[in-house]
C-alpha cells in the first residue's frame, strides 16, 4: 500500500497502524478526537453519582446540622429578645433558623413516606425504631410551640420567659440529637444501643427511687416539719409552708429528699440535732439512717450492676449491632436529598408532590405505579406473595445450609483421616526411633574401628606400665628369675 503522497510507507491494512507515522513517536498519541458533548456528559454523570453517594449525603447532612446548631445557639444567646424600639421584631438569623428547621421537617416527612412499609402504621413503627427519630419529632414540636409563644407573648420580658424556656429546652434536645452521627463509627456506634438499654434500666431504677423517696419524705415531714407545735411552719414564723398546694408539696417534701441521694442534707441534720431530745427527732434520725443505707448503698450499687450487665451484653453482640446500625444508616440516606438546605427543600417538596400525585392516580384512576420512584426494597401489597417469598427464602436457606453441612462433614472426615494417618505415621516413627536407640545401645564393637584400636592400645600400654612398676618394686625376684 502507498500513501497519498507517494511515499513508500507500508501499512498492514486500511485503517490500521502505520509504523512510519510520526504520531506514534509522540508521548501521548491522539488517534481520535473525542466528542466534547460526550465528555461533558460522562463528567456530569460521575459528578452526580459522587454527590448522590451515601458518604457525601452524610457529610452534607453533618455540615448543615452543625451549622444549624451553632446558628440556633447564637440566636438564643444574643438575638432572642422581645421586640422594642431599638430591636426589630425578628432578626435575620432567627429567620434563617426557622427556614432551616422547616427544611429539616420537610426532609423528615419525605423520609417517613419513603419507608419500606406499606401501611402508615408500619411506617410509624419503623420510624420510631430509631430512638433519635421520636426525639427529633419532640424537637420540632417544641420549636414551633416556642415560635408561637415568641410572637403571642412578646409584650414584656415577663411574658417572653415562656418562649425562652421552651426554646432553651428545644436547643438542648437538638444538641442531644447530634449523637446520632456516631453510628458511622464502628467502635462507638454500638454504645448508643447500650445507652438506650441503660435508659430502660434507669426508668426501673427511678420508679424504685421515687417510691422510697416519697415514703421517707412523707414520713419525715409528717413528724418534723408539718406539725405546727414543732415550730417550723409559717404559722409559727417558720420557713415551711404546710399549705395543701402542689408547688409547696413538691418544694417541701420531694425536692429536699431527692438531694439526699447525693448526700446533700441542707438543714435536715441541723434541725434534728437542735431538737435531739424530742421523740420525733430520734425517730427521724433512725429513719434517715435506714434511708441512706438503702438508697446510697443498696440501690446505687444495684444500678451500677445493671449498667455493667447491659454493657457486657452489648459488647458481646457488637458485630450484629454494628451491622444493624449500618443498615439503618444506609436506608436513611438512600432517599435523602443530595443538596444542602435550603436547596434540599425544593428537592423534598418535588418528590412529596410526585408521590402524592401517583398515589391519587393509583387509588382513584387505577393507573400504574411511578416507574422512576426511588425504591430501596420491594414490598408487595398481596400477602400471598409475601408468603411465597418467605417459602422460597426458607427453601433456599435450607438448601444452602444443607450444602454447607455436607462440606463441613466432608472436611471433618478428611481432617479425621489425616489426623489418624498422622498418628499412625507418628507411631511408626516412634517405633523406628526406639528400635534405633535399642540397636545403638546394643551395638557390637567392630575390631577394625579406629576408635576401638586406640582404646586397645591404651589398655595394653597401661598394663605394660603396671607390669614395669611391679618388676622395679621386686629386684630380687627378678634376679632369681633371670638365673
Amino acid at each position: 500500500n502507498w500513501n497519498d503522497k507517494g511515499s513508500k510507507a507500508p501499512k498492514l491494512r486500511d485503517h490500521s497502524i502505520n509504523y512510519s507515522d510520526s504520531v506514534l513517536l509522540e508521548d501521548h498519541p491522539n488517534y481520535s478526537n473525542p466528542n466534547p458533548e460526550e465528555t461533558h456528559a460522562v463528567y456530569f454523570r460521575k459528578l452526580r453519582r459522587f454527590h448522590e453517594s451515601l458518604p457525601m449525603k452524610f457529610t452534607y447532612h453533618v455540615i448543615s446540622y452543625i451549622f444549624f446548631l451553632l446558628l440556633f445557639s447564637y440566636v438564643l444567646l444574643f438575638k432572642f429578645s422581645p421586640p422594642s424600639d431599638k430591636i426589630p421584631s425578628i432578626d435575620w438569623t432567627e429567620i434563617l433558623t426557622i427556614i432551616l428547621v422547616s427544611c429539616m421537617l420537610i426532609e423528615e416527612i419525605h423520609y417517613f413516606f419513603t419507608q419500606d412499609s406499606v401501611t402508615n402504621f408500619g411506617k410509624l413503627k419503623s420510624y420510631c425504631r430509631d430512638l433519635f427519630k421520636p426525639l427529633a419529632m419532640i424537637a420540632f414540636v417544641l420549636f414551633y410551640i416556642g415560635l408561637i409563644l415568641r410572637f403571642r407573648h412578646a409584650g414584656s420580658e415577663q411574658d417572653f420567659v415562656a418562649a425562652r424556656i421552651v426554646m432553651a429546652i428545644d436547643v438542648a434536645i437538638w444538641w442531644l440529637r447530634c449523637l446520632s452521627f456516631i453510628i458511622v463509627i464502628p467502635f462507638l456506634g454500638p454504645h448508643l444501643v447500650a445507652i438506650g438499654k441503660m435508659l430502660q434500666d434507669l426508668v426501673f431504677f427511678l420508679c424504685i427511687i421515687a417510691v422510697v423517696m416519697i415514703g421517707y419524705g412523707v414520713a419525715s415531714r409528717s413528724m418534723v416539719y408539718y406539725p405546727v407545735e414543732n415550730g417550723f411552719t409559717t404559722k409559727t414564723n417558720g420557713s415551711i409552708d404546710n399549705s395543701f398546694d402542689g408547688r409547696a408539696v413538691f418544694h417541701q417534701v420531694l425536692y429536699p429528699v431527692y438531694y439526699l441521694l447525693y448526700s446533700q442534707f441542707g438543714n435536715e441534720l441541723q434541725n434534728l440535732d437542735n431538737n435531739s431530745d424530742a421523740g420525733w427527732s430520734i425517730a427521724t434520725h433512725v429513719l434517715l439512717a435506714f434511708h441512706m443505707i438503702f438508697v446510697n448503698l443498696l440501690l446505687a450499687n444495684l444500678l451500677i450492676a445493671m449498667f455493667s450487665k447491659r454493657f457486657d451484653e452489648v459488647h458481646e453482640d457488637t458485630q450484629n449491632i454494628w451491622r444493624s446500625q449500618t443498615y439503618l444508616y444506609t436506608r436513611e440516606y438512600y432517599a435523602r436529598s443530595p443538596f444542602l438546605p435550603p436547596i434540599s427543600l425544593f428537592y423534598d417538596i418535588y418528590y412529596l408532590i410526585r408521590m402524592f400525585v401517583f398515589f391519587i392516580r393509583r387509588t382513584c384512576l387505577k393507573h400504574s405505579e411511578d416507574s422512576k420512584a426511588i425504591t430501596f426494597k420491594i414490598v408487595p401489597n398481596n400477602k400471598s406473595i409475601v408468603k411465597e417469598w418467605y417459602e422460597f427464602e426458607d427453601s433456599a436457606t435450607y438448601e444452602h445450609a444443607y450444602e454447607k453441612v455436607k462440606e463441613w462433614k466432608a472436611t471433618l472426615e478428611k481432617s479425621k483421616l489425616e489426623f489418624d494417618s498422622g498418628n499412625k505415621v507418628k507411631k511408626v516413627q516412634n517405633d523406628n526411633n526406639s528400635d534405633n536407640k535399642a540397636k545403638k545401645d546394643k551395638k557390637v564393637p567392630n575390631d577394625n574401628d579406629p576408635d576401638n584400636i586406640l582404646n586397645s592400645l591404651k589398655e595394653i600400654q597401661n598394663d605394660l606400665s603396671k607390669l614395669k612398676l611391679k618388676i622395679e618394686a621386686t629386684p630380687g625376684d627378678a634376679n632369681m628369675t633371670s638365673k
